[in-house]
């Protein structure tokens, strides 16, 4: 028997009433339009007469019992109850296997892991303890192995990932598919955002996340403008600096660079590309300027590391959006990288342009009051109180890039 979307919804649900540990009474599922929205649903009247005829040839066979509303039988259902006889026959029907039977299985899939340390260990620990104890095990799901067979193969070579690799590359190598990883984003970052400690930094970003972890969607290039000198593993030196008005590395070329000097005055790290652009076009020639996107990648942060060791004396400014996220940014970046001073990053930059200024959301206030509390931001208290108190924000654009090298040089 061919069951629509709509019966086979309810069936479940009725399957799933059944499997609750310790049932004593009746197994019945009351239907309500908050539970079962598509059997309310007023835009198509046939799919639910059609689950009513499906439902009929189940009670006529007693799998099922049903109730209807009182003066609306055969229109509106209040109930429906599963007769004891009845239950493996619809496990057959809906093609699904016992609660017991697929917690055996998940458990054999996480006890495959059990070894696992860092974070994917402690989402197996997790995993196992809220199977144990009959709780939500989302993102995995009870009724359903081969997505939770993907999504552990996909977690542990996530794990693995020592390289930059692209989505679809991975996809394809573990599932023939390159569009199956896709598909286990939002899974993939729900057990991140859970488990890994270092998954708060990024707030919302979800590929600043992805890309902490080696995972990206297309190949990244880093882009540079400045004095900055390669010699590669071959004995062959290369003067980027003299590429105008700038260059972009590719970051699967870093293992290929021995060593890496710079006569630059400065190191400055800009946020976005807009002012990374804008400012280039107006630097003095002896400031090296490094595009971030955002979140600094773990190949920018390595770059970024052998400029700064090749170069100790020479300090690293970052500019960036005079907000929750750029200030994050900023975080991240010295929790890295050590000391990083900031550039028109300071209540003077954000009062001289103000009136450019855009209103904070509850969320960015939020997130300032959480950055509020961390030392290595104390030089930007003043900043996050200005911006809290004045209940706003200013993105870096705002700002001139003529004001920024004058903060400097000032």
């Amino acid at each position: 028997m061919k069951l629509s979307a709509l019966s086979r919804d309810l069936l479940n649900s009725l399957l799933d009433r059944a499997e609750q540990p310790d049932r004593r009474t009746v197994v019945r599922v009351r239907l309500d339009q908050r539970q079962h929205p598509a059997y309310y649903a007023s835009d198509d009247h046939s799919a639910r007469f059609n689950c009513h005829r499906e439902l009929g040839e189940l009670a006529a066979q007693g799998l099922i019992r049903l109730h209807w509303q009182k003066w609306e039988e055969g229109n509106w259902l209040a109930a429906i109850d599963l007769q004891p006889e009845g239950l493996q026959q619809l496990y057959q029907l809906l093609k699904r296997s016992p609660r017991a039977q697929q917690q055996v299985l998940l458990e054999e899939q996480l006890a495959a892991l059990q070894t696992q340390s860092g974070w994917l260990g402690s989402f197996v620990g997790w995993a196992r303890s809220q199977l144990a104890a009959q709780r939500s095990i989302a993102p995995l799901k009870l009724d359903d192995a081969q997505h939770n067979a993907d999504l552990l193969k996909a977690l542990s070579a996530l794990a693995e990932l020592t390289t930059p690799t692209l989505e679809r590359s991975l996809s394809t190598r573990l599932f023939g598919d390159s569009k199956r990883l896709e598909s286990l984003r939002s899974a993939l970052l729900s057990v991140l955002r859970r488990h890994d400690p270092a998954a708060p930094e990024f707030g919302d970003d979800d590929w600043a996340l992805l890309r902490s972890h080696k995972l990206d969607r297309a190949p990244e290039y880093l882009a540079l403008a400045g004095p900055l000198n390669l010699e590669l593993q071959t004995g062959e030196r290369i003067a980027l600096g003299t590429i105008e008005p700038s260059i972009a590395l590719s970051a699967a070329s870093l293992p290929k660079i021995k060593a890496l000097e710079s006569q630059a005055e400065r190191l400055i790290s800009v946020e976005n590309a807009t002012s990374f652009n804008e400012l280039l076009l107006q630097r003095p020639a002896n400031w090296l300027l490094v595009y971030t996107g955002g979140f600094a990648s773990p190949s920018l942060i390595e770059l970024l590391s052998r400029i700064r060791q090749a170069q100790p004396q020479m300090a690293h400014y970052h500019w960036g959006d005079l907000d929750a996220g750029g200030l994050a940014i900023l975080l991240h970046l010295r929790k890295r990288l050590g000391l990083v001073q900031t550039l028109a990053m300071d209540a003077a930059s954000f009062t001289a342009h103000q009136s450019l200024a855009q209103a904070l959301k509850q969320s960015d206030r939020k997130r300032l009051t959480e950055l509020r509390q961390e030392e290595l931001l104390s030089d930007c208290f003043e900043l996050i109180d200005h911006l809290l108190e004045s209940d706003q924000k200013l993105e870096q654009e705002a700002i001139d890039p003529q004001w920024v090298i004058a903060a400097l040089r000032g």
